[in-house]
């Protein structure tokens, strides 16, 4: 009897392991799991076929690790830091994939071709690339052309360094980022460089000057050492009419046991004070965002997430970023233009992406569900 109980207890065992084969059972703690078809391409070596193989899935991998993080990443960070992401994220592709399934595979000339399907872990992804800084940050923020002269005495000073702590300050405070064209470094007057600012995609306009002087003969303590004072002035304007937005000044004195030293160390100090400044009246410049999350439900995979956020990001809107997508449900951070969740969800519905059904709508949040 009581083998034959056993042999029952060991059967339903059997019976249940056989029932999860079929499907893919997700542990805790590893997150969301998209599948990704991607196909890759390596040199041809009819003596080693297998490490063909290899290399071939590796690219098809690191195809797949770049269509999820694509969903991600900014325009900017897809141009300016490519490299780092490659160096990241492409150089060990297989952390990022659970498993994959081959679909093909077949030799083309030189090469070899596979079609995989990838098994992607989606939020692993998203946040290696928000530790790498390559997360697409929600909103559009603002583009800023910064001329801002600066002297020793008489005489022109090369460093930058009032410019460089001004504007240091203001993008790790605000969402301003500044410009570095060509056009607007052979700028050599007010006017030219407005309009290479506007050329460049300028917002914002700030033009100043900064210069600093000795304070007199070091005495007492400071014997053997250069005081210097610097001043700094700066306007801001729109880029496209020129209005004048704010007009800010500093000051700030500074020691060194150089002349030199203490004129670059004043300048920097004054700018960077200049920036502190500046944050400190950034209503005056910079217009206030409002975000709204929007929440889709009932997605199927990465392609539909795509097709999503395509359709969001041709909407009248300030910015949009993607911040997860697990289950079918995607979330989205947006800042549409006028700040009214109302018109943004009948906006939504009137492009047609999908069959949406809106669920429910508040100040801060838009939910939606896809009918199929």
């Amino acid at each position: 009897m009581k083998t034959n109980l056993r042999i029952i207890a060991v059967a339903a065992a059997f019976g249940l392991l056989v029932s999860c084969a079929g499907r893919t059972v997700r542990p805790a703690g590893e997150g969301s799991v998209e599948t990704v078809e991607t196909a890759g391409l390596a040199p041809y070596n009819d003596r080693d076929l297998s490490s063909t193989v290899d290399a071939a899935v590796t690219e098809a991998q690191k195809n797949a690790i770049e269509a999820v993080a694509d969903l991600f990443m900014g325009p900017r960070s897809k141009t300016e830091r490519y490299d780092i992401f490659k160096r990241n994220l492409l150089k060990n592709p297989a952390m990022y994939v659970k498993k994959y399934n081959l679909l093909s595979e077949r030799r083309e000339g030189a090469f070899y071709r596979v079609n995989i399907q990838s098994y992607v872990y989606v939020d692993k992804v998203a946040s290696a690339l928000r530790g790498l800084a390559l997360f697409e940050v929600p909103g559009a923020g603002v583009s800023g052309a910064l001329m801002l002269d600066e002297y020793f005495r008489t005489g022109a000073s090369p460093y930058r360094d009032a410019g460089l702590a001004f504007s240091d300050y203001l993008v790790r405070k605000t969402s301003v980022r500044f410009l570095d064209t060509m056009a607007l470094k052979n700028s050599k007057d007010e006017n030219s460089f407005f309009e290479a600012a506007r050329a460049s995609g300028a917002d914002l306009v700030f033009i100043g000057r900064a210069e600093a002087d000795p304070m007199g003969a070091a005495q007492g303590p400071q014997a053997g050492f250069y005081p210097a004072r610097a001043k700094a002035e700066l306007k801001i304007y729109e880029a496209g009419t020129r209005r004048l937005l704010l007009e800010i000044s500093s000051q700030s004195n500074a020691l060194d046991a150089a002349e030199e030293g203490a004129f670059r160390k004043a300048l920097a100090s004054s700018g960077e004070m200049l920036g502190a400044e500046a944050f400190s009246k950034a209503d005056k410049f910079i217009k206030p965002e409002t975000p709204l999350t929007l929440r889709v439900k009932g997605l199927k995979g990465i392609e539909d997430a795509r097709k999503l956020m395509s359709a969001v990001d041709a909407m009248e809107i300030a910015g949009a970023a993607l911040e997860s997508y697990s289950s079918g449900e995607a979330v989205i951070t947006v800042i549409p233009v006028r700040p009214d969740p109302q018109e943004f969800s009948s906006a939504l519905l009137r492009t047609g992406v999908f069959n949406l059904e809106l669920e429910s709508v508040s100040q801060f949040e838009a939910v939606f569900s896809v009918i199929r």
